[in-house]
């Protein structure tokens, strides 16, 4: 079997899928769109209004995240890797890539005549300066640092070669380098990308008013094909109207302001299906989750004690009923029953409320005041919160909501100056990218979150990152969780599951794996109003 056939048919539903899809990219020409598409000679043109429930903080795709389920301007870009439509990652950008024998660096082939929006080529000495950027921690976001911290170096080998060396040998780098977060941007308008970004992307950058809305429009020199060779996109033009409240959202779909939105409230999912379900396409998908994270570097939750009390006083149940309305799973892990990287033997701390009251008493701690940090645009971040502060509360904590908007809520979270914060994590398709990216004591992002360090948890999802077997992969793994689960850096609380829905006359599109807008052959890419 040639090494394309291998590629093409990795599946996310076996162990094998993470990682022989990371060890080896293929070059691939068009694919035959997910949806269906192709064979439904999709008209091109036309306009799709997107009601979208958040916006980004800011237009710099280095600094700023763009969230590939959500943000329409997450379409500008794609990056060195990509996904196909069950999260294998593949080739985007580059081609093929290889690693050494000891997984210490890996050489990536970049595709020949792939176009930034304003005409330069990405070759080599770009994706290197894109690197770079993003590794600089007066411009790289904290999350966007964090995706490739295990970027050592990267070495230019010719027009269209890089050799990226590794800190740890790690089997993950690939997935670090898809477009969700390493989005490469044009080197020639990087001072400008904060107020016209230049990517790679299907789409490209018109306009956009904060919080209002963005415009893109096809971008002519994609280069993507369907299956009989037509460019990508479909569509002429994205219309991002940023809609955050979840009514307002629906409302605008049901009487025609926009076409498609990609979440649903979760308390309008249940009673849409059954009265309107037949008069519009439907989506489920899993989103990833949510967590408390206290923090270990000031404040009471330094106290073990403390910590133990919170958890013990969290109810996953009322949370469960009171912000999911019963959709996805109460869990104390990152990936959902089903996933090949669901962790089995996993140790955490039950609802306990009477044994968080005798922790408070015997630390002579009843009455600490704890402020909890949350998104103020994230609504089930903030019903979160409520729900956990009414449990704090109950048990002898003095607790107030602190909602901030973006911006602000970035600075707090990064100043460290909150005892706990409710977060969330989108799915990462590569465990690494949860377990290294969040809790390594070396990563930037972890370093913003709870400031937790231990040598031991450390050890271990080092291991598994230059580990090729996934089963030994997964029981590194577990030990390092458990190890989380016993210190508490996070208290892990529920699966997030998404509902998105479209007109009729919205065809070709399909959400990729785990809610992604736009991926290789489909999404967003594929998308087509019916004439």
């Amino acid at each position: 079997m040639d090494r394309n056939s291998k590629t093409t048919e990795l599946s996310r539903r076996t162990f094998l899928a993470t990682t022989s899809a990371a060890l080896v990219g293929a070059a691939w020409g068009g694919l035959v769109p997910q949806t269906g598409a192709a064979k439904r000679h999709p008209t091109r043109g036309g306009t799709l209004h997107y009601g979208a429930g958040g916006d980004v903080s800011g237009l710099d795709a280095h600094t700023h995240n763009q969230g590939h389920v959500s943000h329409p301007t997450s379409v500008m870009y794609t990056g060195l890797t990509d996904l196909d439509a069950q999260g294998n990652i593949v080739p985007g950008l580059a081609e093929s890539w290889e690693p050494s024998k000891d997984l210490s660096a890996w050489v990536f082939r970049l595709r020949k005549g792939v176009l930034f929006h304003n005409g330069r080529e990405v070759d080599a000495e770009a994706v290197k300066l894109n690197l770079e950027r993003i590794k600089d921690p007066k411009i790289g976001g904290d999350w966007e640092r964090g995706a490739i911290a295990n970027v050592d170096s990267v070495e230019v080998l010719d027009k269209y070669t890089v050799r990226i060396k590794a800190v740890l040998p790690a089997v993950s780098l690939p997935s670090n380098l898809m477009h969700y977060p390493t989005r490469m941007m044009a080197p020639d308008a990087f001072a400008t990308a904060a107020e016209h970004p230049i990517g790679t992307g299907p789409f490209k950058f018109v306009s956009w008013i904060r919080n209002t809305e963005a415009r893109l429009v096809r971008f002519e020199n994609y280069w993507e094909t369907d299956a009989e060779g037509h460019n990508l996109p479909y569509l002429d033009t994205i219309i991002g109207k940023i809609k955050r409240e979840a009514s307002v959202r629906l409302t605008a779909l049901r009487t025609g302001q926009v076409q498609f939105i990609n979440t649903m409230g979760q308390a309008d999912i249940t009673r849409f299906k059954e009265t309107q379900g037949d008069k519009y396409h439907l989506w489920e998908w899993h989103g990833g989750g949510s967590f408390v994270v206290f923090n270990w570097r000031r404040g009471p939750f330094q106290d073990k004690r403390l910590r133990l009390a919170a958890a013990h006083a969290i109810d996953r149940n009322a949370i469960h009923h009171a912000v999911y309305y019963g959709h996805g799973a109460m869990t104390d892990q990152p990936y959902p029953k089903g996933n090949p990287w669901h962790l089995e033997g996993i140790r955490s701390l039950e609802y306990d409320p009477e044994r968080a009251r005798a922790l408070l008493k015997e630390a002579r701690a009843v009455g600490t005041e704890v402020k909890i940090l949350c998104n103020a645009n994230a609504v089930i971040g903030r019903e979160t919160a409520q729900v956990v502060q009414d449990q704090w509360s109950s048990v002898g904590f003095k607790v107030a909501v602190d909602p901030l908007d973006t911006v602000p809520w970035r600075q707090a979270r990064t100043e460290g100056t909150y005892p706990a914060a409710i977060q969330g994590n989108s799915f990462r398709y590569d465990p690494d990218d949860f377990f290294g990216r969040n809790l390594h004591s070396k990563s930037d992002y972890a370093t913003v979150l709870s400031g937790w360090q231990n040598a031991r948890y450390d050890q271990l999802v080092e291991e598994a990152k230059r580990t090729l077997d996934p089963a030994r992969r997964k029981a590194l793994y577990t030990e390092a969780w458990n190890i989380a689960n016993v210190e508490l850096p996070f208290f892990y609380l529920h699966e997030v599951t998404n509902t998105s829905a479209a007109v009729k006359a919205l065809r070709g599109y399909q959400p990729g794996s785990e809610g992604a807008l736009a991926y290789r052959g489909g999404g967003l890419r594929a998308a087509y109003i019916e004439a």
